[in-house]
């Protein structure tokens, strides 16, 4: 009898080890924060994986910059999947493998050059929940103007669940003005606090960015943070914001100069309440 129950234990504990979840991730090959209530958030638009002036992919640059400042959650912008120009690379799932940010979630804008071209998150922690959002445009005369999009996920950090949302706003400001409402309502079917980023494509005086603030939401950025050109960048058009203001403390925030792309990267750490 006992031989027995041995051997269904181990049959039992055999077929568990073999049923993994896809929520589950790998280590990400590094230590945690030392403060375990602390997230670190980026937001970066790697413009394809190009460096500034150039139109040649090196995403192994843009991995490097990504790992060594060790972010929780990453909100990238501008990232091709399966393009001619990208050498037909899925290149969120490619920095998700380099990273080891191996949750991942890929937002398609439009299709280019016989693949797509969009924004994605990548994170630490699963992701659940995900969903893509169309914005609102509108066309202004002949000028052609592109499809916006917005990708949200739940994460959940310590107990606490978090919405995390990333977008790269229109170059016009008529289509900002109907896309940061958009954007609103969206995130305002969360119960959860919101941590929001992306190339909004505005200066922290325009309306848009006004609107944010009126919403309720607070920029981690208190003082100039330039983030293009990366050469010599004269004006920040890269946020991270969060909401409602009592959910985190900004502990730091901080622009990292570097040449893998026109923008320069930007890098949160937030207290979480």
């Amino acid at each position: 009898m006992n031989r027995f129950i041995i051997l269904t234990i181990l049959f039992f504990l055999e077929i568990v080890s073999c049923h993994g979840t896809h929520e589950e991730i790998k280590d990400p090959g590094w230590e945690d924060t030392a403060d375990p209530d602390t997230i670190t958030v980026m937001s970066y638009n790697i413009k394809y994986g190009s460096p500034l002036g150039s139109s040649i992919s090196d995403l192994e640059a843009i991995a490097g910059v990504i790992e060594e400042a060790k972010p929780d959650v990453v909100f990238l912008q501008e990232v091709d999947k399966n393009t001619t120009r990208s050498g037909n690379a899925d290149q969120l799932k490619l920095l998700s493998e380099r990273t080891g940010l191996s949750s991942y979630f890929y937002g398609r804008a439009i299709d280019y050059q016989g693949g797509q071209t969009g924004i994605g998150i990548l994170s630490r922690y699963p992701l659940s929940d995900p969903e893509l959002f169309k914005l609102p445009r509108v066309e202004l005369g002949e000028q052609y103007v592109s499809y916006r999009v917005l990708v949200t996920a739940d994460i959940r950090v310590k107990g606490k669940d978090i919405t995390i949302a990333n977008t790269h706003l229109a170059l016009t400001a008529e289509n900002r003005e109907i896309q940061v409402p958009e954007i609103h309502r969206i995130l305002s079917d969360s119960d959860n606090p919101v941590i929001f980023g992306g190339d909004l494509n505005a200066r922290p005086d325009s309306e848009t960015i006004t609107s944010f603030m009126e919403y309720g939401y607070r920029k981690t950025c208190k003082t100039d943070c330039f983030t293009i050109p990366s050469v010599e960048p004269n004006r920040e058009l890269d946020y991270i914001m969060f909401r409602p203001e009592n959910s985190f403390e900004v502990l730091s925030h901080q622009v990292i100069g570097n040449l893998s792309s026109d923008h320069l990267p930007v890098v949160s750490v937030l207290q979480i309440k």
